[in-house]
């Protein structure tokens, strides 16, 4: 058995460990998988709607970005690598794994490595500090003006409430220096003679000249970069109401549409640092009860959403899944690491 193999079992040794682990937690296991089946239908079929939206949306945005460096591809083609990419986030261990395979996919069909990886890299960017900004903002709200709903917060929950604030407010400052320096001629270069001394410069200059040359074009369109700052504020707003719709599907009223502001970019952030399972399995939904038990929306409710938003994400990302095996793209995505092979 190959190493990769090896290291293909022991993610999901790990995501069923943790959820495992997670359900062990759980008071009354079986009183959890009657709430999971009696969920009202009506909501969790709008929650999939949203979830089906906020990739529509995505592959809208990024076009917007690709059109911005005079790189021209069909609607219909751009929304099919999208939803590729949704269902390698969901199967592989980390969300870079939809990003390698969008960036790859443009290269193949344009020759322009460094633009398309550019692309993907400022969509990521912009769409990770405006996730932060929005729960900076709801963060902060709730600590000013008080939960919705004008019950007290416990002591544990209003110091998470003052660590997501301050946290998501530097994580939104961090991200705008990453884009900024991106983007800003004389940040690069701060950058570059920074390369220049440290160990390896042979080749990490070269890649990163290449990738600021790329970036360049965003220069002269800041319009493109704001729209796609608009877009990303808009699949907050829908992927919040995914997890909002499910909870009340499950449980109405226990959790409100600002607190989940709060907790989403949180959840989407910890997937993205901790790649230890396949698309954040157990890491999800440990994720979810953790934050929601802090929110004062109860341990057993986390999971149950961590749970079905799992299932929703599958069931929605299989049409990708279905689009890759007719061969969308024609090469495996891992070419993309590789900066000797050229694209073809």
């Amino acid at each position: 058995m190959t190493r990769s193999r090896w290291i293909d079992l022991l993610k999901v040794a790990v995501a069923a460990g943790l959820l495992a682990w997670l359900v062990a937690r759980v008071p009354d296991p079986a009183a959890l998988w009657q709430q999971l089946l009696r969920a009202n239908k009506g909501p969790l079929l709008l929650g999939a709607a949203t979830y089906a939206s906020a990739v529509a949306l995505s592959a809208v945005k990024w076009g917007i970005l690709l059109r911005a460096a005079a790189i021209q591809l069909p609607p219909g083609r751009l929304l099919t690598y999208q939803w590729i990419a949704e269902f390698f986030n969901n199967f592989l261990p980390a969300q870079v794994g939809g990003d390698l395979l969008r960036g790859y996919a443009v290269a193949a069909d344009t020759q322009r490595r460094a633009d398309a990886a550019a692309s993907v890299l400022i969509d990521r960017f912009i769409g990770l500090m405006v996730f932060m900004l929005g729960a900076a903002l709801s963060a902060n709200a709730v600590l000013i003006w008080g939960k919705p709903d004008g019950s007290p917060f416990s002591p544990e929950g209003a110091l998470f409430m003052r660590f997501a604030a301050v946290g998501s407010t530097l994580a939104t400052a961090a991200l705008l220096g990453v884009v900024a320096t991106l983007i800003s001629r004389r940040l690069q270069g701060v950058v570059e003679r920074l390369l220049r001394v440290l160990p390896l410069h042979h080749r990490t200059l070269p890649l990163w000249k290449q990738l600021a040359a790329a970036f360049a074009v965003y220069r002269a369109h800041p319009g493109a970069l704001a729209v796609a700052a608009a877009g990303s504020a808009l699949i907050v707003l829908l992927t919040s109401a995914n997890i909002w719709l499910i909870a009340h599907a499950v449980q109405p009223g226990k959790i409100s549409l600002v607190e989940v502001l709060v907790v989403n970019p949180i959840i989407v952030f910890a997937l993205l640092v901790v790649p230890l399972s396949p698309g954040g399995l157990g890491i999800r939904q440990i994720s979810f009860a953790g934050l929601f038990l802090f929110m004062g929306a109860g341990y057993e409710l986390g999971t149950a959403v961590g749970l079905l938003q799992q299932l929703m994400g599958y069931l929605v990302s299989i049409p990708g899944g279905l689009l890759w095996a007719r061969g969308q793209p024609r090469v495996p995505p891992q070419n993309l690491l590789n900066p000797g092979k050229p694209a073809r």
